[in-house]
């Protein structure tokens, strides 16, 4: 996806999941289909914007994988690196550390441990195909930076997977908690090949309040704008729990999974504006889904 995460507080983000990780929890048990949405955010995070509407163009294409580029070194570093004493306070065993750095306070502060490698969290997506069936709702422009975030998220979301980052996971979900995350903080580490990291297609798609209600656990009853994606193999994922017992995961060739986002928006000093991931729903998990990834055809 290659884009740079800005050095000054940005836009609001969208985006905020209650689920784990995308169509590889169908296939392993270990997530998305847990039913509901995560919990409220935590004092002094940013409120999430509410769920909304787009007006303006159609569209329909195939977004490119832009060339990556590292982001300006202000709130990445040349490698990882520890924040002195953010673990004890996180886990609530140690006071909130002093003498921190402002790179440090502001990882701090989305509950991370560690200032990531700039270079870890640089989005490298594949190219994905979009079809906007918004008839106007969602213009052009929007679905892109819908594309572009949600590219940026899943990237953030691998970093933290691998480094027991699972307060950080939570924060991209605006406070939700799933079963990626349980895997996360029981030691776990999840590591996935760039197509199963990835969506490879992704359609917009315009929702009744109704429908956007039995989507997002009645947190909105406003119609809306949600999002069908699909990866498709080959792919793979290694899931290594903190035993080492390794379960491997992924599709075979022409294999799909398919996901349904609700999305909403955030900002932070760190990732500007961000998404911030509502519910996520695989394939199977609910009616209402099913029947709207049915309709599309993706």
């Amino acid at each position: 996806m290659g884009i740079c995460l800005p050095c000054l507080p940005g836009t609001s983000a969208p985006s905020r999941s209650g689920r784990s990780r995308r169509w590889l929890a169908s296939l392993t048990l270990l997530a998305s289909l847990a039913a509901g949405c995560g919990g409220g955010q935590e004092t002094g995070r940013p409120a999430a914007s509410p769920l909304t509407t787009f007006s303006t163009a159609h569209a329909t294409g195939t977004t490119p994988s832009p060339s990556a580029s590292v982001p300006p070194t202000s709130y990445c570093d040349a490698q990882d690196a520890t924040i002195p004493g953010a673990a004890a306070f996180l886990a609530g065993t140690g006071a909130h550390p002093t003498d921190l750095t402002a790179v440090q306070e502001a990882w701090l502060d989305m509950d991370a441990t560690m200032v990531p490698a700039c270079s870890e969290i640089v989005p490298d997506p594949p190219p994905v195909a979009t079809r906007n069936l918004t008839n106007g709702e969602l213009s052009s422009a929007a679905f892109q930076t819908w594309v572009t975030e949600d590219e940026m998220w899943w990237t953030l979301a691998e970093w933290a997977g691998q480094h027991d980052q699972p307060g950080f996971i939570t924060f991209l979900q605006g406070g939700g908690g799933d079963n990626l995350t349980d895997f996360v903080r029981a030691g776990g580490k999840v590591v996935d090949s760039q197509t199963c990291e990835y969506a490879s297609k992704y359609d917009a798609v315009t929702v009744t309040g109704q429908q956007m209600s039995s989507l997002s656990d009645n947190l909105s009853a406003n119609p809306g704008v949600v999002y069908v994606g699909a990866a498709v193999g080959p792919c793979t994922s290694t899931w290594t729990a903190a035993d080492g017992t390794v379960t491997k995961k992924g599709f075979a060739a022409g294999q799909e999974g398919r996901e349904l986002d609700v999305t909403s928006t955030a900002t932070s000093p760190v990732l500007g504006q961000y998404l911030i991931v509502n519910d996520i729903w695989d394939q199977g998990d609910g009616t209402t889904a099913d029947a709207i990834m049915g309709q599309v055809g993706i």
